[in-house]
Protein backbone atom coordinates (compact mmCIF):
# COMPACT_ATOMS: atom_id res chain seq x y z
CA UNK A 1 0.00 0.00 0.00
CA UNK A 2 2.65 2.36 0.98
CA UNK A 3 4.27 1.85 -2.66
CA UNK A 4 1.51 3.08 -4.50
CA UNK A 5 1.15 6.11 -1.96
CA UNK A 6 4.62 6.72 -2.93
CA UNK A 7 4.17 6.29 -6.68
CA UNK A 8 0.74 8.14 -6.52
CA UNK A 9 2.38 11.02 -4.97
CA UNK A 10 5.63 10.96 -7.60
CA UNK A 11 3.46 11.00 -10.42
CA UNK A 12 1.76 13.98 -8.56
CA UNK A 13 4.64 16.08 -8.31
CA UNK A 14 5.64 15.52 -12.20
CA UNK A 15 2.64 16.47 -13.11
CA UNK A 16 2.94 19.77 -11.12
CA UNK A 17 6.09 20.10 -12.32
CA UNK A 18 5.41 20.09 -15.72
CA UNK A 19 2.44 23.07 -15.19
CA UNK A 20 4.92 24.55 -13.40
CA UNK A 21 7.25 24.47 -16.04
CA UNK A 22 4.30 25.68 -18.91
CA UNK A 23 2.72 28.11 -17.00
CA UNK A 24 6.75 29.96 -16.51
CA UNK A 25 6.71 29.22 -20.38
CA UNK A 26 3.40 31.44 -20.59
CA UNK A 27 4.31 33.92 -17.86
CA UNK A 28 7.99 34.83 -19.18
CA UNK A 29 6.51 36.57 -22.26
CA UNK A 30 4.19 38.31 -20.85
CA UNK A 31 6.46 39.95 -18.17
CA UNK A 32 9.58 40.78 -20.14
CA UNK A 33 8.01 41.30 -23.54
CA UNK A 34 6.93 45.33 -23.67
CA UNK A 35 3.94 45.06 -25.89
CA UNK A 36 2.61 42.22 -23.64
CA UNK A 37 1.67 44.88 -21.16
CA UNK A 38 -2.07 45.17 -21.57
CA UNK A 39 -4.56 45.18 -19.43
CA UNK A 40 -5.97 41.51 -20.57
CA UNK A 41 -2.62 39.85 -20.68
CA UNK A 42 -1.59 41.82 -17.11
CA UNK A 43 -4.85 40.18 -16.11
CA UNK A 44 -3.77 36.97 -17.45
CA UNK A 45 -0.05 37.09 -15.75
CA UNK A 46 -1.56 37.20 -12.49
CA UNK A 47 -3.75 34.02 -13.09
CA UNK A 48 -0.04 32.67 -14.37
CA UNK A 49 1.86 34.31 -11.54
CA UNK A 50 -1.11 32.45 -9.12
CA UNK A 51 -0.70 29.45 -11.08
CA UNK A 52 3.20 29.04 -10.20
CA UNK A 53 2.53 29.64 -6.66
CA UNK A 54 -0.23 27.30 -6.50
CA UNK A 55 2.05 24.40 -7.89
CA UNK A 56 4.76 25.47 -5.80
CA UNK A 57 2.32 25.16 -2.63
CA UNK A 58 1.26 21.72 -3.97
CA UNK A 59 4.16 19.83 -4.72
CA UNK A 60 5.44 20.66 -1.49
CA UNK A 61 2.09 19.71 0.18
CA UNK A 62 2.08 16.54 -2.34
CA UNK A 63 6.07 15.94 -1.03
CA UNK A 64 5.40 15.97 2.83
CA UNK A 65 2.18 14.34 3.00
CA UNK A 66 3.17 11.60 0.72
CA UNK A 67 6.48 10.77 1.91
CA UNK A 68 6.42 12.41 5.61
CA UNK A 69 2.57 11.83 7.06
CA UNK A 70 3.28 10.72 10.33
CA UNK A 71 5.36 13.07 11.28
CA UNK A 72 3.61 15.78 9.85
CA UNK A 73 0.63 14.83 11.29
CA UNK A 74 2.28 14.82 14.57
CA UNK A 75 3.26 18.46 14.35
CA UNK A 76 0.89 20.72 16.05
CA UNK A 77 1.99 23.67 13.31
CA UNK A 78 1.39 21.78 10.68
CA UNK A 79 -1.40 20.84 11.38
CA UNK A 80 -3.15 23.91 11.79
CA UNK A 81 -0.97 25.83 9.13
CA UNK A 82 -1.54 23.45 6.39
CA UNK A 83 -5.00 24.20 5.38
CA UNK A 84 -4.91 27.98 5.17
CA UNK A 85 -2.35 28.07 2.26
CA UNK A 86 -4.53 25.30 0.18
CA UNK A 87 -7.62 27.19 0.81
CA UNK A 88 -5.85 30.98 0.23
CA UNK A 89 -4.07 29.27 -2.84
CA UNK A 90 -7.30 27.96 -4.18
CA UNK A 91 -9.04 31.40 -3.48
CA UNK A 92 -6.47 32.73 -5.70
CA UNK A 93 -7.32 31.40 -8.15
CA UNK A 94 -11.09 30.91 -8.47
CA UNK A 95 -11.11 34.96 -7.85
CA UNK A 96 -8.97 35.54 -10.50
CA UNK A 97 -10.53 34.46 -12.94
CA UNK A 98 -13.71 35.87 -11.95
CA UNK A 99 -11.53 39.46 -11.81
CA UNK A 100 -11.45 38.39 -15.63
CA UNK A 101 -14.57 38.18 -15.92
CA UNK A 102 -15.73 40.96 -14.45
CA UNK A 103 -12.72 43.51 -16.20
CA UNK A 104 -14.36 41.77 -19.48
CA UNK A 105 -17.76 42.13 -18.73
CA UNK A 106 -17.16 46.33 -17.56
CA UNK A 107 -15.09 46.57 -21.00
CA UNK A 108 -17.59 45.41 -22.79
CA UNK A 109 -20.36 47.32 -21.03
CA UNK A 110 -18.32 50.57 -21.32
CA UNK A 111 -16.36 50.26 -24.01
CA UNK A 112 -15.59 54.31 -24.19
CA UNK A 113 -14.35 54.54 -20.40
CA UNK A 114 -10.32 55.16 -20.30
CA UNK A 115 -10.21 54.04 -17.09
CA UNK A 116 -10.81 50.13 -17.46
CA UNK A 117 -8.18 49.93 -20.21
CA UNK A 118 -5.91 51.74 -18.36
CA UNK A 119 -3.08 49.99 -16.33
CA UNK A 120 -3.95 51.12 -13.22
CA UNK A 121 -7.51 48.91 -13.28
CA UNK A 122 -6.15 45.74 -13.73
CA UNK A 123 -3.41 46.46 -11.05
CA UNK A 124 -6.28 47.58 -8.61
CA UNK A 125 -8.59 44.27 -9.62
CA UNK A 126 -5.40 42.05 -8.96
CA UNK A 127 -4.70 43.79 -5.56
CA UNK A 128 -8.31 43.37 -4.80
CA UNK A 129 -8.70 39.93 -5.63
CA UNK A 130 -5.33 39.17 -3.72
CA UNK A 131 -6.79 40.58 -0.12
CA UNK A 132 -10.09 38.81 -0.47
CA UNK A 133 -8.49 36.02 -0.98
CA UNK A 134 -6.11 36.40 2.03
CA UNK A 135 -8.71 37.56 4.58
CA UNK A 136 -11.38 34.74 3.88
CA UNK A 137 -9.92 31.72 4.84
CA UNK A 138 -8.77 33.23 8.52
CA UNK A 139 -12.03 32.03 10.04
CA UNK A 140 -10.81 28.80 9.22
CA UNK A 141 -7.59 29.43 9.99
CA UNK A 142 -8.31 30.38 13.89
CA UNK A 143 -11.05 27.49 14.36
CA UNK A 144 -8.22 24.97 13.10
CA UNK A 145 -6.15 26.48 15.98
CA UNK A 146 -8.73 25.94 18.31
CA UNK A 147 -10.31 22.71 17.48
CA UNK A 148 -6.51 21.03 16.34
CA UNK A 149 -7.01 17.66 17.05
CA UNK A 150 -5.08 16.09 14.20
CA UNK A 151 -1.79 16.07 16.37
CA UNK A 152 -0.64 13.94 19.31
CA UNK A 153 0.24 15.53 22.65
Amino acid sequence: MAEVISIVTIINIIVLLIAFILVLIYLLPIILVRRFHTTNNILTGNVCLICTIGTVYWIVYSFLFGFYMNDVLQSAFWCIFSSYPAQMVNCLFIYSIIMITINRFVTIIYPNKAFFKRHAWSFMSAAIQWIISVILPMPHLILSAQVSNCHKD
